[in-house]
């Protein structure tokens, strides 16, 4: 008998996607299918906590449980060469939604991390003020007109980029953490 291996990435899709797709005309969507999702138990909390105790991070969530964009949290453990802090990704556009992903590095402070995950929530913002965005294509197409090309985070043979808004938020939210003593 011959086995073919399923891609995970397929999997990840099916089995991540479908739900929200099925869902998509239910109104209380957002409250069984969270605009941010993580398996992480540390990103949840970090997410959690800094939603209460941030304003600026409060609004970037509150932003997106109103928007088409789905993000997913995952922290990166190890030491990744195409990882400085944190990177988003786009995964795909089905059913309504599009989906992300937001990695980010496993950092020393816990108000670091916070102003690492604003940084990159505020591009999912972004996403979600830009409904042209829709593939990766589309994504580097809007981030050369909204951003700029960020050569000290590009991994060899790619790109990155980046945004004053999302320089701005991690910086907020960074002093927010630190006045609060976290």
């Amino acid at each position: 008998m011959t086995r073919t291996r399923f891609p995970a990435a397929l999997f990840f899709l099916i089995v991540m996607l479908a739900p929200a797709a099925a869902a998509a005309d239910d109104a209380t969507l957002s409250e069984r299918q969270p605009r941010i999702r993580t398996t992480d138990a540390r990103l949840r909390r970090l997410l959690d906590q800094g939603t209460r105790e941030l304003p600026t991070l409060r609004a970037l969530v509150e932003r997106l449980a109103s928007s088409d964009v789905v993000v997913y949290l995952h922290c990166e453990r190890g030491a990744s060469p195409r990882l400085t802090d944190g990177r988003l990704t786009f995964l795909s556009a089905v059913g309504g939604f599009r989906y992300v992903v937001v990695r980010v590095s496993f950092v020393g402070s816990r108000e670091r991390q916070l102003a690492i995950l604003a940084h990159e929530l505020q591009h999912a913002v972004e996403v979600a003020d830009t409904p042209a965005i829709v593939d990766e294509a589309t994504l580097e197409r809007e981030y050369r007109r909204m951003g700029f090309e960020n050569t000290l985070l590009s991994a060899p043979g790619g790109l990155a980029f980046d945004t004053k808004a999302a320089v701005a938020t991690g910086e907020q939210v960074l002093r927010e953490a630190m006045a609060r003593g976290d």
